[in-house]
């Protein structure tokens, strides 16, 4: 009975150790482990810009060369394992040796671990005891059986501790002497050799870690000429030295939203290197020009910048400035405002009359009113828009509509052109977020309530430097360049451009010595959002594109500060830092020429027609073929005069009654205009003591303002005298006197040209026009005003 118990005991026991035997092997790692590197970018001249970190929050784990170097390979084995290609990755003397060490001291003294076994290690980290010592030894057998001498010595040089959070020899000879590993000198291979053992103890950036490294490379440079690696001369070289340590590389404070911004892309690239497009010396000086316009600005209410500096040939970012300060709490320095979607107040302009070109809608010289105009929105209710310096230019050509910036003719060509067609060219040109519910935009957005980012408002701008082809941006040197695509007719951008570089156009509302001119070719832009919110210029040249956001990050408003006054200012100071270090080998181009073909014609600056005999003015306008006028200027012209009062002098007029007088002849729409300018215009109305067709004439009135139902918000704060709405009306004959009545009740009795400001007060009023002489009455038109 107690012999069957005892071999039950055995084969219990047998079996135990069996399984755990089984376990124990199952557990041991027989691969060589694949770890996430890190991705280092550099700035374009090879400056560091920041890295990813890889497996465990650290640095490098990069593969080594194909063809291991020479000079690391024998410094390596020379310090950690001399026997490395006698032994199955165990080598029995030192261990031996080892353990009598261990006995005598009665403490571990020497671990006698191979190569193999401190790859083991790494790769199954665990206490140092006996127990992982027998478990590193089985596995670094299992390695070396496994996968050979060779690709065991590339997983330590790939994965070993070099300090300073640095894994593996490649990355390790980048971050101390910045050069790839194959051109590592003697000291240099040493030095990297044996930092690995000790590498705390032995940071080359501390002054006793820096001591204690030489000191062990210098054995192993002995070491290595004992062996016959190096001969005496060799060996005394590279004793006496320089080490060639550099600098422990720092992130630029400048660009640390290019670091992050840089450092998200290089994530998803196979290669461990990535060299960004940044410039950083162009970095630093972008910062401290908007550094400095910021200081200029103080006391604007301006909190914040960013900027963008592009290559206009490649697309090429150069220089990325995400706020005036990373770190700055108070602005929100941590946002990054080049991506953040702002308004861009009138720097979509340029497209709007480019698309409007392109239809053959307008020409440059199209003739654009600069006068008030009502607009509806999508819940019934009419708004004013106004231009931002609150006044009108009356007559406009289309060159100096878009240079003087104007938002009323850009309204109207944006009202030619369409909404929903320009939404769907900013799509294709890259704006995102684009809505297309009804009405979501209107003709508002010729004044910035399409908002973008600072990165799509370049890539649009480029367009207009490639001639209607797009240019996408580029992060990476090695990016291949995208295929364009045309958005634009080459001779529509090239028309924009032409504009946006004329110094004249922008008279007189830019005036000559602004941060608009230049002495050099450039296309320049600025845009204000509605109430002072954001600042906008942007500038491009034939080498370098530059755009300027100044602004607030709780979309504050400024102190009246716009584009030209808050950003214009530093773009011109970036051309003119960047210019001349950028492809200075190539001459600057003074004009962008006009479109190939076009024509210059010379028209009266006034209406855009051919220039008549008694225009006083011309200019030289540029025309696509089939586009240039036909008519004469009809502003400009001989009047018949009833001399007894001033008035258009009828058919009936005796010749003894009439004298003739060149005068200006605006049409009706300018009239208010031309009277506030005290301009001597021709009269509009003919004098009723000889009229032309006095029974043809057929008595109407007709209220031309406001139309349909108006909403208005009345403010019991607004004196009484800004508190008013506009009413016109249109009459015939328009020497015939008219009352306007406000709910039934007279308010006011006018003659020509039939205007009055009313009063408003809250409630719905119904408003209507009444001849005083005859019995026609107008429609009525309804106004709420709500309280």
């Amino acid at each position: 009975m107690s012999s069957s118990r005892t071999r039950w005991r055995r084969a219990a026991l047998v079996l135990v150790l069996v399984t755990a035997g089984a376990w124990f092997f199952s557990r041991l790692q027989d691969d060589l482990r694949a770890y996430e590197p890190s991705r280092l970018v550099l700035d374009r001249r090879g400056a560091y810009l920041g890295e990813v970190p890889g497996a465990g929050g650290e640095l490098g784990y990069w593969p080594v060369p194909y063809v291991l170097p020479e000079r690391i390979v024998q410094a390596t084995l020379v310090t950690e394992d001399r026997h490395f290609y006698e032994h199955p990755g165990v080598y029995l003397p030192s261990v031996g040796r080892a353990l009598k060490q261990n006995v005598r001291n009665l403490r571990v003294i020497s671990g006698a671990s191979t190569l193999a076994m401190q790859v083991a290690r790494m790769q199954t980290p665990g206490a140092r005891n006996l127990w992982h010592k027998v478990r590193e030894a089985l596995e670094a057998l299992l390695l070396v059986h496994g996968h050979g001498h060779e690709k065991v010595l590339r997983q330590y040089l790939a994965i070993a501790p070099y300090g300073n959070r640095v894994h593996g020899v490649v990355r390790a000879a980048r971050l101390y002497f910045d050069k790839p590993v194959e051109d590592v000198s003697w000291a240099q291979a040493a030095f990297l050799a044996g930092l690995p053992q000790l590498p705390g103890r032995m940071n080359p950036y501390s002054e006793n870690g820096l001591r204690r490294a030489l000191k062990r490379s210098h054995r192993i440079l002995r070491t290595l000429h004992e062996q016959g690696a190096l001969s005496r001369e060799e060996l005394e070289r590279a004793l006496g030295a320089d080490l060639g340590l550099v600098p422990r590389p720092q992130r630029m404070p400048e660009a640390l939203h290019a670091v992050l911004e840089w450092s998200a892309l290089a994530r998803s690239r196979p290669q461990p290197i990535s060299t960004a497009t940044l410039d950083l010396e162009i970095q630093s000086k972008v910062a401290n020009v908007l550094q400095d316009n910021l200081n200029r600005l103080d006391g604007s209410g301006a909190g914040n910048t960013a900027a963008l500096v592009v290559d206009t040939e490649t697309g090429d970012v150069l220089a990325y400035v995400g706020s005036r300060d990373f770190f700055n709490e108070e602005h929100r320095g941590a946002i990054d405002f080049v991506k953040q979607r702002r308004s861009p107040g009138s720097t979509l302009k340029p497209f709007i009359y480019g698309l409007a070109l392109e239809k053959g809608v307008v020409t440059a010289a199209t003739e654009l009113a600069d006068t008030p105009m009502d607009l509806r929105t999508e819940n019934g209710r009419t708004y004013a828009p106004e231009n931002v310096n609150h006044s009108f230019l009356g007559p406009m050509l289309l060159r100096e509509s878009l240079g003087n910036s104007r938002n009323i003719p850009a309204l109207r060509v944006l009202e030619k052109v369409g909404v929903e067609p320009t939404l769907r060219f900013f799509e294709k040109a890259g704006v995102g977020r684009i809505s297309y519910e009804p009405d979501r935009y209107g003709l508002g957005m010729a004044v910035g309530n399409l908002h973008v980012t600072m990165e799509e408002l370049a890539g649009l701008y480029l367009v207009l430097a490639h001639e209607g082809e797009t240019r996408p941006l580029r992060r990476f040197v090695d990016e291949p360049m995208a295929p364009s695509r045309r958005l634009m007719t080459r001779e529509a951008a090239q028309l924009v451009r032409h504009i946006l570089a004329d110094p004249l156009a922008r008279r007189p509302t830019f005036a000559s010595g602004s941060a608009l001119d230049y002495p050099y070719a450039v296309a320049v832009k600025t845009g204000t959002s509605q109430g002072f919110r954001d600042a906008w210029a942007v500038a491009f040249s034939d080498r370098l594109l530059v755009a300027v956001w100044v602004g607030n990050h709780d979309w504050r408003r400024m102190n009246g500060l716009g584009g030209l006054l808050g950003a214009a200012g530093a773009v011109h100071q970036i051309l003119d830092a960047v210019m001349p270090v950028w492809r200075p080998y190539r001459p600057v181009l003074d004009t962008f020429p006009p479109p190939m073909g076009a024509l210059a014609i010379d028209v009266c600056p006034l209406s855009g027609r051919l220039s008549g005999p008694e225009c006083p003015h011309r200019k030289s306008e540029w025309f696509v073929p089939g586009t240039a006028p036909t008519q004469t200027c009809p502003f400009h012209v001989g009047v018949r005069l009833d001399r007894r009062n001033g008035l258009r002098a009828g058919a009936t007029c005796a010749e003894r009654e009439v004298v003739t007088r060149v005068m200006l002849a605006l049409p009706e729409e300018y009239a208010q205009w031309a009277r506030r300018q005290h301009l001597d215009i021709a009269p509009l109305r003919e004098s009723p003591l000889c009229p032309s067709r006095p029974e043809e004439l057929e008595p109407k009135v007709a209220i031309r303002e406001p139309k349909g139902t108006v909403r208005l918000l009345y403010d019991p704060d607004t004196p009484a005298s800004a508190s008013t709405l506009r009413l016109m009306a249109d009459v015939t004959p328009s020497t015939e006197p008219i009352v306007w009545l406000v709910d039934g009740v007279p308010v006011a009795t006018v003659t020509y040209p039939h205007e009055f400001r009313w009063s408003v007060r809250p409630g719905q009023h119904t408003i209507t026009a009444a001849m005083v002489h005859r019995p026609q009455v107008s429609q009525p038109v309804t106004v709420v005003v709500e309280d």
